[in-house]
């Protein structure tokens, strides 16, 4: 069987602004009830749809202007602003910043394996938590992963769906980017379930932290989204197929039954090495050839034989 990826490079946008705007949104009870009321709504009113339409997108026309808009962002400001910071700031002081990023969702990823069932989960989240705390210098150091125990994200997204909840259509958020109904409806509830909102309640701390997430994400994928924007063909609906593998690939923890391999591209700020300019190996492959060498391109390809 052989399966076409075309890939896309919007994005940046996403990575960046909803660290900085989203932030300011969280803190207003009246404003995250509204926008939950709504999603809720869409997902009502979408589920008989969604079910007849493989795409999962009733609102493409007005989700490729909203694209458009956000990458149009991504290139003016976003971009160049990951450019300077990969090209100003030490790769060791940029590793050190993704993994404390990393770190400070620590608390949020445990609250979901619970909530999800997930002991081995819990158990892995929290032993991270107590060793990169206590001795990776407040999270700076991934010594845990050094150890054998890894990062794994979890979110209330997925958490929903593990309990069985429909993804709802697909839908591209200005400023934030690409999720579904599901999704939006997690990200504010992970916003509530965040103890660093809760007990630094100032502004400035936490827009600083978001900002830094941001940004961090935003300059490990500088290679590979422009590779991914010269060599597209339809960037709109390879970011949509992208994000749909992604959040799949997550939600099963890697043991879903995709008919492809999911691409080694986040669409949140986990990214598991900052400035993939410098590092080769944190590079995504979008595809393979038959003699498994990543290539990337308007005619990458997935080859899969049965």
């Amino acid at each position: 069987m052989v399966a076409v990826v075309h890939c896309r490079a919007q994005i940046g946008s996403f990575f960046v602004l909803k660290a900085v705007i989203f932030s300011g949104l969280q803190n207003s009870p009246i404003v995250k009830a509204l926008v939950i009321a709504l999603f809720g709504a869409a997902l009502i009113s979408g589920c008989a749809y969604v079910e007849e339409d493989l795409s999962n997108d009733p609102l493409e026309e007005v989700n490729r202007s909203i694209f458009d808009l956000n990458n149009e962002l991504d290139n003016s400001v976003f971009e160049p602003v990951a450019q300077a910071y990969v090209e100003n700031v030490p790769d060791t002081l940029r590793f050190a910043v993704n993994n404390f990023v990393k770190f400070l969702k620590t608390p949020v990823i445990f609250l979901n394996n619970v909530l999800q069932g997930n002991v081995d989960g819990a158990g892995n989240t929290l032993s991270r938590f107590l060793v990169n705390g206590i001795t990776g210098f407040a999270g700076m150091a991934d010594v845990a992963a050094d150890s054998g125990v890894h990062h794994v994200k979890e979110d209330f997204g997925q958490t929903l769906a593990v309990w069985g909840l429909g993804e709802g259509p697909y839908i591209m958020m200005p400023i934030l980017g690409p999720m579904n109904v599901r999704d939006g409806i997690g990200k504010l509830v992970d916003s509530f379930l965040d103890p660093y909102s809760t007990v630094v309640n100032e502004p400035a701390v936490d827009w600083s932290r978001r900002v830094l997430a941001g940004v961090d994400t935003r300059a490990g994928l500088l290679d590979v989204l422009d590779d991914l924007e010269r060599t597209s063909l339809d960037y709109y609906a390879a970011i949509r197929s992208l994000y749909r593998q992604r959040r799949s690939d997550e939600i099963t923890n890697g043991k879903g039954d995709a008919p492809l391999p999911v691409p080694n591209i986040s669409f949140d700020s986990d990214v598991d090495k900052s400035g993939a300019r410098q590092h080769n190996e944190a590079k995504p492959s979008i595809g393979f050839d038959d003699d498994e060498k990543p290539k990337i391109g308007a005619q990458a390809s997935l080859n899969l034989k049965k």
